[in-house]
């Protein structure tokens, strides 16, 4: 859940999504309930998917432990893609401002990716 909520989507409407499931895990809600819920507040969203995702074919005749490794796998390139973002921002920000925070932030991110 984490990961989940490191996530950022450019999408207002998914995002939304993101914040729905992840409220719900919190209160508690069990697997059922947030699909139901999901599926009454979101389906339009969840049709786009399912129509515009691969990931239904590569799920396919797959195992839930390989699912689950494809997703965090998905998660992790998903954070490197912001963080890269963010550090070509500062980059940029560093370019036409020298700034000693911008500086500092742009090292720890760069940092972080290489650990990684």
């Amino acid at each position: 859940m984490e990961e989940l909520s490191k996530i950022e989507f450019l999408s207002e409407k998914n995002e939304s999504l993101k914040n729905v499931i992840i409220t719900s895990i919190i209160e508690g809600n069990d697997k059922e309930a947030i699909n139901q819920k999901i599926n009454t507040e979101y389906d339009k969203i969840i049709s786009e998917i399912k129509e515009n995702s691969n990931i239904q074919i590569i799920t396919k005749n797959r195992k839930k432990e390989d699912i689950i490794i494809i997703v965090e796998e998905l998660i992790l390139d998903h954070i490197e893609q912001s963080n890269l973002r963010r550090i070509e921002s500062l980059e940029q920000k560093l370019i036409n401002n020298l700034d000693e925070n911008s500086y500092s932030e742009l090292i720890k991110l760069k940092s972080q990716l290489n650990r990684e």
